[in-house]
């Protein structure tokens, strides 16, 4: 029964995931690194300005659909930040923040949880994953640890690695690396560690990446909420 209750929970996730505000935001989001590209790419104010505007919408429509204050209090600001670039000769800052500030506050999100005394992010996703009812295998909470600090080495990583083409490389170069190859780097890493970890514990609370990928952003609020010591 228990078995059956969490395959029928399962199923319930794509309803739950991907509402019209998601895949908006979703949308948005992969648009931006491609938009960006070509903005560098083309020296482009007009594309630049649409960059900005798809990561502010990836990043405040959901705030803004359930009326918060503070996403609303936002918009003239990045109204405002798109009349400021077209007047500006630095038209192409604001695209050099996010390859740098996005790794480095990803690296911190993972890293700050391996401090002494806290339990490592992805040890909580495999409480929240297994339920209370389940028990990991043996290894995969020293598992969890090692691909924790992996995961923040490799946000480290990137972050660097954009900050120092940002300022030693060509334009094109760096965004190349940016706002495209970091993406396929990150994706690369993510599917080739799931498909060790399905060989190294076969056993799973999830059937394949597509679940496990739904039952990760279904977790996401008691993952990066307050979590056991």
């Amino acid at each position: 029964m228990d078995a059956l209750s969490r395959l029928g929970n399962t199923r319930m996730l794509p309803a739950m995931q991907f509402s019209p505000t998601r895949q908006v935001t979703t949308a948005c989001a992969f648009a931006y690194p491609l938009i960006a590209h070509l903005a560098v790419a083309r020296s482009s104010t007009k594309l630049t300005i649409a960059a900005v505007a798809l990561l502010a919408l990836s990043a405040l429509l959901h705030s803004l659909t359930r009326g918060r204050v503070a996403a609303w209090l936002a918009v003239p600001l990045v109204i405002g930040a798109c009349w400021w670039l077209v007047h500006s000769s630095m038209q192409m800052l604001p695209l050099y923040l996010p390859p740098v500030l996005v790794p480095a506050f990803l690296a911190w999100v993972f890293g700050q949880t391996l401090l002494p005394g806290r339990t490592p992010l992805i040890e909580r996703l495999v409480h929240l994953l297994h339920g209370p009812d389940m028990v990991p295998a043996d290894g995969v909470l020293v598992y969890a640890r090692q691909l924790t600090l992996a995961w923040t080495g490799l946000f480290v990583a990137l972050a660097a690695t954009n900050l120092l083409l940002a300022v030693f490389a060509e334009p094109e170069v760096w965004s190349l690396f940016a706002n495209l190859i970091a993406y396929v780097i990150v994706l690369v890493f993510f599917i080739a560690e799931y498909a060790y970890r399905r060989r190294r514990f076969p056993q799973q609370p999830y059937r394949n990446m597509l679940e496990f990928v739904q039952r990760v952003l279904a977790n996401l609020p008691g993952l990066v909420g307050r979590a056991p010591r």
